[in-house]
């Protein structure tokens, strides 16, 4: 007789990040599967920290100059260091095709929105579903500047899914003044052996990675009609604006535990 196994026996990818982001979202089989990563990877719960810092940068950056509100493509748990959490008076529509997200995020979208918050669940390489979802054309105006973030995001992907194209319809829905805010993986920085284990991990996950240059990621941002914000594009722990360059001084995170770029641009 064949055991039936529920999806709370199997570890989930967004579940692991909440926990190595320090939130209480993830179950026993989730936090022996990041145990294991930590083994093959010990940089990873560094760099998942890392990438969070840096969008919680990039949306108070925009919210600094006048976005009130914002995209979250492929937004994972919204738990620790959420986009509604660093711009409270913005409104948000988080974005992921995960099930497993999905239930948790209306349940904490639920207990904490005041109307602010939406959940909409599409494949973010879809973004016809995405913008045309209900939820979103109701809480957020097209008309106005929208900051729309891929964090952690384009690296899954891969040539045949059309990653330029499809980030470029979402850049032709925005209006000027938008934002667009980008963290992508990248061997650049990263030693042979972790990007062996990289390699690895996502073979064991059975999940396909783009690992692009950093010039191949700054073909996302730095396109015609866009200006890309200072510094640039960037290691995902060096990318700070003038206004926040003393705010974690002691911040310490090395480029091959960042392991990827980040870039911001805004829509002329």
């Amino acid at each position: 007789m064949t055991e039936t196994r529920t999806p709370e026996q199997f570890p989930n990818s967004a579940r692991i990040m909440d926990y190595f982001l320090g939130g209480s979202e993830s179950l026993p089989v989730d936090r022996a599967a990041a145990d294991g990563i930590v083994k093959l990877l010990p940089g990873g719960p560094v760099g998942a920290r890392a990438n969070r810092r840096f969008l919680n940068r990039a949306v108070r950056t925009a919210t600094r100059r006048g976005v009130s509100q914002f995209l979250d493509l492929g937004s994972g748990i919204p738990a620790v260091g959420a986009t509604h959490e660093i711009a409270p008076e913005a409104k948000v529509v988080y974005n992921d095709n995960d099930p497993v997200v999905g239930d948790i995020a209306r349940r904490i979208l639920g207990e904490s929105s005041d109307g602010r918050t939406a959940y909409v669940e599409a494949d973010f390489r879809d973004p016809g579903a995405v913008l045309s979802a209900p939820a979103t054309k109701e809480l957020l105006d097209f008309s106005q500047p929208v900051g729309v973030l891929f964090g952690a995001l384009l690296h899954f992907a891969v040539a045949a899914d059309d990653p330029y194209g499809t980030v470029e319809r979402y850049k032709e829905a925005l209006a000027p003044g938008s934002f667009i805010v980008i963290t992508h993986s990248s061997p650049d920085y990263v030693s042979a052996p972790v990007r062996t284990a990289v390699g690895e991990l996502y073979t064991k996950l059975q999940v396909d990675l783009a690992q692009r240059s950093r010039s191949e990621i700054g073909q996302f941002v730095d396109t015609e009609g866009w200006t890309v914000l200072e510094p640039g594009v960037v290691s995902v722990n060096e990318w700070e604006t003038e206004e926040e360059r003393a705010d974690d001084a002691d911040y310490q995170t090395s480029r091959e535990d960042a392991a990827g770029f980040a870039a911001v641009a805004v829509k002329n």
